[in-house]
């Protein structure tokens, strides 16, 4: 039986500072997201991308759990539980999952080279990815995902539902499987994404 940690999309802000909510209440979907916020806290020390998770700023970090099924029944609890943690420095952005199952043996995984979507990810292998809208303007946004067996696949997201696989950002990630199930960690330089000047950031 395929393990699903599928979450609803366009259901989360990130706020790189304390920015009053009231400010979010014109926000599209903002009914369904006032609730969603991530406040991303500063580390001074850029963990070390291997996928183990065992670094203490980790351990320091609220993690995102509370994620709902997109399929195959849109808007339940999820079968398996995941949690997501994000934080940044003055150069990137790094976050961190881990994908729990009661079986690891249950974990698919699905080698290819890089940005095979078609080989490596949609229903063949286990994965997770992250979309983020760093202006939040809801106009564009930028996709990365890794596979169970490491595969990395990104691509640019624009007029909300056009994809374009042919971008290549520069990032790096890692996984590792352990007794509890699978931990990604991945390491998104900001070079990667374009935004605002503003002292307090809001993506998407």
């Amino acid at each position: 039986m395929k393990n699903y940690y599928t979450i609803y999309k366009v259901s989360l802000y990130f706020i790189f500072s304390g920015l009053l909510l009231s400010q979010l209440e014109n926000e599209p979907f903002h009914e369904e997201k006032k609730k969603k916020v991530f406040y991303i806290q500063a580390t001074n020390e850029a963990p070390k991308i291997d996928g183990k998770l065992n670094e203490s700023l980790w351990q320091n970090i609220e993690p995102i759990k509370d994620f709902i099924q997109e399929y195959p029944y849109n808007m339940e609890n999820p079968s398996e539980k995941t949690e997501v943690f994000i934080t940044y420095d003055k150069r990137a952005l790094y976050v961190a999952a881990k994908l729990y199952t009661d079986d690891i043996s249950t974990i698919t995984r699905k080698l290819s080279p890089r940005d095979d979507w078609y080989n490596a990810f949609d229903e063949l292998a286990d994965w997770f990815s992250i979309e983020i809208d760093s202006y939040h303007d809801h106009q564009t946004a930028y996709a990365f995902a890794v596979n169970a067996s490491g595969v990395m696949y990104d691509e640019m997201i624009f007029n909300d539902s056009d994809y374009d696989s042919d971008w290549n950002g520069i990032w790096t990630s890692e996984i590792d499987i352990d007794s509890l199930g699978w931990n990604i960690e991945m390491e998104i330089p900001f070079s990667n994404l374009p935004f605002s000047d503003k002292e307090e950031q809001i993506w998407g």
